[in-house]
């Protein structure tokens, strides 16, 4: 049995939190709704923290995308439950802990209770609800099914943050790897190599090529390491900056799908999104020119928007939206096809959340298989720049003494 803590409401709008036991996380949300309660949160029970992150107030400075996709779920729990708007959020406004998130909810119940609906409110925050979150609500809130639409904005949020909580989860081991491996070697280059150095000059003697190398680049590392530092903080911010211009995002946006290995993976990623994006749109009820519209604002990408413009130019003409996917090379023929199937059926946003549910899928198998790849090359290359530094200290050792090798 495992310790699960509870956020919840009852039908009159008062909060309860607690603890309970359970087996798993879904029979602790039974239990609570047997008991007549709304949960709102439902998390395992931490054990007392030794340090607590949340005492640093600069470290919780800003509304993060997780924050947005708890907040969209409990207000879409609440709505459900039949809490009218402004009662929904003065509740959330209690739950909340965190101080940015807190002041947030304030300001978006203040425009509420002013008058404004939800999508007036919530546009007054584009850097926390972006033009796609705003435009979702205000066709819930035109077609009368604002419940449903925060709902189905939840379900949305939460299927992307967990494709990205798993791929940055597969990429911490070779992240930690390249670090702890290339500390090694510099620390052997810096520390131990300049120590045999000084043997070797005592001695005299004819050095090895492997070890003269060897030797340079540790006196270089050493001597000019702010050389070093400098280079590549240059061609940091020089990208950074060049990145930024529309022709750096153009250079940016044409290489990264012909990249080896990863091209496919931004092709499956981008497929992805434009498909949950797009069919999130169409089944809240907004008109798919306007869909269209939202998604090219939402892209990223130079390449994916001017295809987004191919396909509204399509859609004007009388004409459907496979037509100018298929002249891509981005959208693979599975999906082209799925999109066709939709379009004949009259069901394209059921189609489109099964493109996504895909290509998700292929996304993280991708990610699986990169990493398969990329954890033994890392540490071959590891072992080949160590095992060149043990071998040219021998050489050196051996030619000195004059030993044969």
């Amino acid at each position: 049995m495992e310790s699960y803590t509870y956020e919840a409401t009852t039908k009159e709008g008062n909060v309860m939190k607690g603890t309970i036991q359970a087996v798993s996380e879904r029979f602790a949300i039974d239990q609570i709704q047997d008991m007549g309660y709304f949960p709102l949160n439902v998390s395992r029970a931490e054990k007392e923290k030794i340090f607590d992150m949340d005492a640093l107030p600069f470290l919780r400075s800003r509304v993060t995308e997780k924050d947005i996709m708890t907040f969209t779920y409990q207000l879409g729990v609440l709505l459900d439950a039949g809490f009218t708007l402004d009662k929904a959020l003065s509740v959330l406004l209690d739950l909340s802990e965190k101080k940015v998130l807190k002041s947030l909810i304030k300001e978006i119940l203040s425009h509420i209770k002013s008058g404004k609906s939800l999508s007036e409110s919530l546009s007054k925050f584009p850097s926390v609800f972006p033009l796609f979150y705003v435009n979702m609500v205000k066709a819930g809130e035109t077609g009368g099914f604002l419940e449903e639409t925060i709902s189905r904005m939840a379900v949305y949020l939460e299927n992307s943050q967990a494709l990205k909580e798993d791929i940055r989860s597969a990429l911490i081991y070779p992240l930690v790897l390249s670090i702890v491996g290339g500390a090694a070697v510099v620390v052997l280059l810096t520390f131990v190599v300049p120590k045999f150095t000084i043997i070797f000059s005592d001695m005299g003697g004819e050095l090895p090529l492997p070890t003269i190398i060897l030797l340079a680049v540790s006196n270089g590392l050493r001597h000019y390491w702010w050389v070093v530092l400098l280079f590549v903080l240059g061609v940091f911010f020089y990208l950074r900056y060049y990145l930024k211009n529309e022709s750096g995002r153009r250079w940016w946006d044409g290489l990264k799908f012909k990249l080896p290995l990863f091209g496919k993976l931004y092709k499956e990623a981008a497929v992805a999104n434009f498909a949950r994006t797009f069919g999130t749109l169409l089944k809240s009820g907004v008109p798919i020119l306007n869909a269209l519209q939202i998604v090219k604002g939402t892209l990223r990408s130079e390449r994916l928007a001017e295809i987004i413009s191919s396909v509204r130019d399509g859609v004007k003409k009388g004409r459907g939206i496979s037509e100018p996917l298929k002249n891509s090379d981005i959208f693979p023929p599975i999906a082209i096809h799925m999109v066709i199937v939709g379009e004949e059926t009259g069901r394209l946003d059921e189609m489109l959340f099964k493109i996504a549910e895909r290509f998700d899928l292929e996304v993280r198998t991708t990610v699986k298989r990169l990493l398969s790849l990329l954890e033994p090359v890392l540490i071959l290359s590891m072992g080949i720049v160590v095992g060149f530094i043990v071998i040219a200290m021998l050489m050196a050792i051996f030619s000195i003494n004059e030993l044969p090798f």
